[in-house]
């Protein structure tokens, strides 16, 4: 029996090398949850200025008291192998969303009440990363030996302006790339990184006071590719404290042999800078520069946008928690877009949310928000203000400390400018205002 058992636990022991099982797994995650409802006894709404924030991540605005979903991120990392320097190891991100318009439990798993079973916009499952990396694979020199390579699915670097849920550097898809090569004034970082275009049909054709103009694409569904050649010099010291990013990513569309036509081969190119300045008062400070034209144009990946359509972005983000009874962030983006077309439009946002701590674990938050959009020949500027009010529970005096369990309420308002490409408020309120209230947990771990 003892040998049996030693003959079963054999290959247990060789997959796992020189591991202990408790050593080779973590879970980390984010998630929220919630319950709300409209001052006029509706459900409760997102307050966004549509044609700004809500394209392309579908994000809420500024989004304390202001989402309308359930969303849950598990982020699984195994450590394959591990023997000296060398390194092997996992990453899995499987996403689940629900919004609040789904609570009856049939809805649940992709299912409904009469049995059909095809998943809709109120339940949608992905996996988001599935990818592997390996380091201590490159020999000893200087320049290799801390550098990685990885293939797979995954986040590439992305980078976050937290109060707005907006990825605002986001490269991501399926690809392969060499990390980390060390240069002495910086480290080295090249991806070949592939986009789905599957599943793009339509094409942004032009802007105008009615809205956005689409027509569908002149390229067959999975007959072109597009790729990008992202290449970054990271961790460039800039002064005690301080570092930088730059990089340049081209965007190359690939068209199956016999579709491709006049309109479908238009490549792109983007700039970025990001320089992160540490010790401000118990923070720091974020300033992201980008330029980019064709179809890097709000990471669409869609071949068919021409290189005419040119745009770029600059923001600054503020962190500051200078005590243990209150800290506060601020941002603001401006981002000035040129379309093919020759119209012009600018978007402005301007956000902050100070938060004092009334005990180690109670504390007030508060967030205010303007969004401005003008477009060329429009005699208004349109514009909507988000302000909210959350009651919250932490572990922690601090203000990134989660999970936060908010009792919240919001109030939007918006000018008739803002509702020329749709409602600010999904239809909910009959004026230029409204107000929802409701609860929240936000985790992340």
């Amino acid at each position: 029996m003892k040998k049996n058992l030693l003959l079963a636990a054999l290959p247990l022991a060789l997959a796992a090398g020189p591991l202990l099982a408790q050593d080779t797994f973590e879970l980390h995650g984010y998630a929220r949850a919630g319950v709300g409802r409209s001052a006029n006894g509706g459900e409760q709404v997102t307050f966004y200025l549509p044609g700004t924030g809500d394209s392309p991540t579908g994000g809420p605005g500024w989004r304390l008291g202001n989402e309308t979903d359930n969303y849950l991120e598990l982020e699984f990392m195994v450590r394959a192998y591990e023997k000296g320097e060398t390194n092997f190891k996992l990453h899995f991100r499987p996403c689940f969303r629900e919004y609040y318009n789904a609570r009856d439990a049939s809805t649940d798993a992709g299912g409904a009440a009469d049995g059909y079973r095809a998943a809709g916009n109120n339940q949608q499952i992905w996996i988001r990363e599935a990818w592997g990396e390996a380091s201590g694979v490159f020999g000893n020199s200087d320049a290799m030996k801390s550098a990685s390579i990885w293939a797979g699915r995954r986040f590439y670097m992305r980078q976050d302006m937290h109060m707005r849920d907006y990825w605002y550097w986001n490269d991501s898809g399926d690809g392969v790339g060499i990390e980390g090569i060390n240069l002495g004034f910086g480290k080295l970082s090249y991806a070949y990184i592939q986009h789905d275009t599957g599943n793009i049909t339509w094409k942004l054709v032009g802007t105008g006071n009615g809205g956005d103009v689409w027509q569908p694409l002149s390229t067959p569904s999975g007959a072109v590719t597009v790729a990008s050649h992202d290449l970054r010099l990271a961790e460039i010291v800039t002064n005690p404290n301080g570092s930088l990013t730059v990089g340049i990513q081209y965007n190359e569309a690939n068209v199956k042999k016999g579709a491709e036509n006049p309109g479908n081969k238009n490549n792109g190119m983007q700039y970025s800078l990001l320089h992160t300045q540490g010790g401000i008062l118990g923070g720091d400070n974020k300033f992201y520069l980008t330029y980019g034209d064709g179809n890097t144009f709000w990471n669409f990946y869609n071949p068919e946008t021409s290189r005419e359509n040119k745009w770029w972005e600059v923001m600054d983000t503020l962190f500051v928690q200078p005590s243990k009874s209150w800290g506060a962030a601020a941002s603001v983006i401006y981002r000035d877009q040129k379309n093919a077309d020759g119209t012009h439009q600018k978007w402005t946002s301007i956000g902050a949310r100070p938060m004092y701590f009334l005990t180690s674990h109670l504390s007030i938050a508060a967030e205010v928000g303007l969004d401005t959009f003008k477009f060329d020949g429009e005699a208004s500027t349109r514009r909507l203000t988000k302000e909210t009010l959350a009651l919250q529970w932490q572990p922690q005096a601090s203000w990134w400390s989660r999970p936060s369990i908010r009792l919240f309420v919001t109030h939007g308002s918006w000018n008739d400018a803002a509702k020329a490409w749709g409602a600010p408020d999904g239809g909910q309120f009959s004026g230029n205002s409204g107000v929802t209230y409701g609860a929240q947990i936000e985790a992340w771990w």
